[in-house]
């Protein structure tokens, strides 16, 4: 694909109706190559039009938890990703391999031993913040790569971030809508302030229901694993992998005092200011 132009990346979101993707997608070609290769992809499913003929993969197979929707608030029509059709990754065996483009409905954590050795890349983006069993969806995605094969992966927002609250979109009895892009929740709220604190802060803005229902998703929904920059490192370090790049992304300035004070009730961890990471790991050549 070359550079990432950024009117070529325009272009491409246009066709395909993605955003974020398309640039991913070019950073990925670049570190670890894409075109030609046998890819899986963890917490997605890119639209096969991109992959096979923009992005020239040789397969695309696309891992991702369909049910991950059902535990959020449905919203307005089209808030949601459209789902297609497709097999339980369980139901994947010897005599039933994916074709060249196939969305699998699953967790790559339930990776079958089918699928093990398969694949030249793992391709994972806007997902690894999502992982609740992040040792076994590490060790399943190095079992599912051929000896010499790389991860890439680039994901955001992170727990430690001034967002990763990664609060979903609410209407409350006023018709006040509020979520990501419009939380109510100040930056690092959710790190400094504990949910009875929280749920205080945010009933002077909304409806106590609403305000409830905010401090559920922040702290206890199992839509996001919560782990700081420095547990992500710690994971990666201690799987089979090779850490061949960690990148800390979307770098915003912080206070010196709200620094101050997430070191002190966090002690071990100073990796606040960093919305994501960009790594790629990759299995050695003799790995298994």
């Amino acid at each position: 694909m070359g550079p990432a132009d950024p009117r070529r990346v325009e272009q491409l979101q246009t066709k395909h109706g993605l955003t974020y993707h398309v640039p991913y997608a070019f950073e990925a070609e670049s570190s670890v190559g894409l075109r030609g290769k046998r890819v899986l992809e963890v917490g997605g499913s890119l639209p096969p039009a991109f992959v096979l003929d923009d992005l020239d993969v040789a397969q695309w197979v696309a891992i991702e938890e369909m049910e991950y929707w059902e535990g959020l608030p449905e919203g307005p029509a089209g808030t949601r990703p459209k789902t297609t059709p497709c097999r339980r990754l369980g139901e994947v065996h010897g005599s039933a391999l994916p074709a060249r483009y196939e969305i699998l409905n699953g967790g790559v954590e339930d990776l079958p031993h089918a699928l093990e050795g398969k694949f030249d890349i793992v391709f994972s983006i806007a997902a690894f913040e999502h992982l609740l069993r992040m040792p076994v969806a590490l060790d399943r995605m190095f079992a599912a790569l051929r000896p010499g094969g790389r991860l890439f992966t680039m994901f955001s927002p992170i727990w430690s971030s001034h967002n990763g609250h990664h609060l979903p979109r609410l209407v409350d009895k006023a018709g006040k809508t509020f979520g990501f892009g419009q939380s109510p929740i100040p930056p690092w709220g959710h790190l400094l302030m504990r949910p009875a604190q929280l749920m205080k802060y945010l009933s002077e803005c909304t409806d106590a229901a609403t305000a409830a229902q905010m401090v559920h998703f922040v702290f206890h929904a199992q839509h996001i694993n919560r782990l700081f920059t420095e547990d992500f490192a710690e994971f990666f370090v201690a799987s089979r992998f090779h850490v061949d790049t960690l990148i800390p992304t979307f770098t915003v300035e912080m206070p010196p005092e709200i620094q101050a004070n997430l070191m002190r009730l966090f002690p071990g961890r100073t990796h606040f200011s960093n919305n994501g990471l960009m790594a790629v790991l990759s299995k050695p050549d003799g790995g298994s």
